[in-house]
């Protein structure tokens, strides 16, 4: 026992903890281990989350049966379909790029890059387009179209050096 003398809590709380300890004894060892084993496993296949449960180490997680380093492989987007816009005025939005580039295909994704101070567009694009060929046509659609006074270069985007 922790509690001291002068614990204000000592009276309020020894009940509680002796209802759980007589709760422990009440139970047989085998069937305590066997229910925690049980969660553990359940855990360990995806199945709901439980409280208090077992610790279940990474390699037996839902998902451990990828090879190691395989996760982060599936979570990086196809970089196939992605072109690169530059030659952008500091004006423009990504809805500007939506409506020039939705023509050509379904977009799934456009980054503009942008000043984090002023909000300014620092004058390119990268734009993901579900299909290779949406993303080819748009690349011969718009390179060398006069936008915003500007001509703007369109171009494959090079594939991203994550370290």
């Amino acid at each position: 026992d922790h509690w001291t003398t002068k614990c204000p809590y000592k009276d309020t709380l020894a009940p509680l903890q002796e209802k759980l300890t007589e709760e422990q004894r009440g139970k047989p060892l085998e069937a305590s281990t066997a229910a925690g084993a049980a969660a553990g496993a359940g855990a360990a296949a995806g199945g709901a989350k439980t409280i208090g449960g077992k610790y279940v180490p990474p390699s037996m997680r839902d998902g451990a049966s990828k090879g190691r380093g395989e996760s982060m492989a599936t979570q990086r987007k196809d970089e196939a379909a992605t072109i690169r816009v530059t030659n952008l005025s500091e004006d423009t939005r990504e809805s500007d790029l939506q409506e020039l580039f939705r023509p050509f295909g379904p977009i799934s994704r456009i980054y503009l890059a942008k000043d984090k101070i002023t909000g300014q567009s620092k004058g390119f694009a990268f734009i993901n387009f579900h299909r290779r060929e949406d993303a080819a046509r748009a690349i011969a659609g718009v390179s060398g179209f006069g936008y915003d006074h500007l001509i703007l270069n369109v171009e494959w985007a090079k594939p991203s050096t994550q370290q």
